[in-house]
């Protein structure tokens, strides 16, 4: 990670209102990836916390899943949902406690949940399509890999002012702006974040590099005549490449309209990955490619039963 600037580390650990993992949310988390604990045990974590409870019977009971009749237990909810969706139903509900702090006089707050919420489908659809298991561990990277941001805005107000402005006038980036102003990226204090609530290093791993440039850092790699590199098996991560191509289609498909009026940051091998299209494979409407970005808007769809949040006036 770029070291942070000390002014910036130390801000950052004297936040105190920082969403935290509640214990019951946190012991359900370390339940799911305990193959020896049974789906009554489960449940029985779950009740604990209404809120959680809510949420899951409303997940279960939505239309995406179509069951003949009701689910009103706890237990055959976690039987019919199975591990991967609870983990999501879980970090979705923490991640919309962080959404609901911010006013709408910040930020168009709304707008950048709903492109969070097509960055998860879409990556949970990129690693079905790419042979990656664990599909529901992509959609909660895709969701909450640009928090950082939310940091930025929520506890650095002024310098989030002036990154916007810096964008105006030189017509760059968000990435760019941010290592002027801020001498880090959103990209590191998504790491911060991500650290301080114990997530797998994976999901880390994606949240620090979805922005790294794979051609600069190969072209590095070279010029330091680097052969057995640690930061190359840390960059070279496929859930960092399908939580970048997340976000690289929501540009590409207008769900980015927080930031639509700059240029884009580099995506970790988005145009690597894509390079190859021709025009005529970007406008035939019955190509691989725009049949893939329909099965994403059908994903995208099906993710609303995470809901909506609410935002302070």
């Amino acid at each position: 990670m770029r070291m942070l600037d000390p002014k910036i580390q130390k801000k950052l650990d004297s936040i105190v209102e920082l969403p935290t993992i509640p214990t019951v949310m946190s012991q359900v988390l370390a339940a799911l990836d305990n193959p020896k604990l049974s789906a009554n045990q489960l449940a029985s974590l779950i009740e604990r916390d209404q809120t959680l409870t809510a949420k899951v019977l409303k997940v279960a009971n939505s239309p995406f899943y179509g069951f003949a009749r009701k689910i009103s237990t706890i237990d055959l909810a976690v039987v019919i949902l199975g591990i991967n969706v609870l983990k999501e139903i879980v970090l979705s509900l923490l991640i919309q406690k962080f959404f609901s702090r911010l006013s709408k006089s910040m930020f168009d707050v709304k707008s950048f949940w709903n492109y969070s919420l097509f960055c998860g489908a879409a990556a949970k659809l990129l690693a079905r399509k790419l042979g990656y298991k664990l599909a529901g561990e992509a959609f909660v990277a895709g969701l909450m890999h640009d928090l950082g941001i939310l940091i930025i805005i929520e506890n650095f107000r002024k310098q989030f002012g002036e990154i916007r402005k810096l964008q105006k006038v030189k017509n760059i980036s968000l990435t760019e702006a941010e290592l002027q102003v801020l001498g880090a990226s959103h990209a590191d204090i998504g790491l911060w974040l991500a650290e301080k609530w114990n997530l797998p290093p994976k999901l880390c791993l994606a949240i620090k590099n979805h922005h790294t440039n794979y051609k600069d850092f190969l072209t590095s790699k070279d010029k330091n005549n680097i052969t057995e590199d640690v930061d190359f098996h840390e960059i070279d991560q496929p859930l960092t490449a399908i939580v970048s191509l997340s976000e690289w289609f929501a540009q590409i498909m207008e769900y980015k309209q927080w930031d639509k009026n700059y240029p884009p940051p580099p995506y970790y091998l988005s145009e690597e990955l894509f390079e190859d299209l021709s025009e005529e494979d970007f406008l035939d409407p019955n190509s691989a490619f725009e049949l893939l970005k329909k099965e994403i808007i059908e994903e995208f769809q099906k993710a609303a039963i995470f809901g909506d949040i609410s935002i302070r006036a």
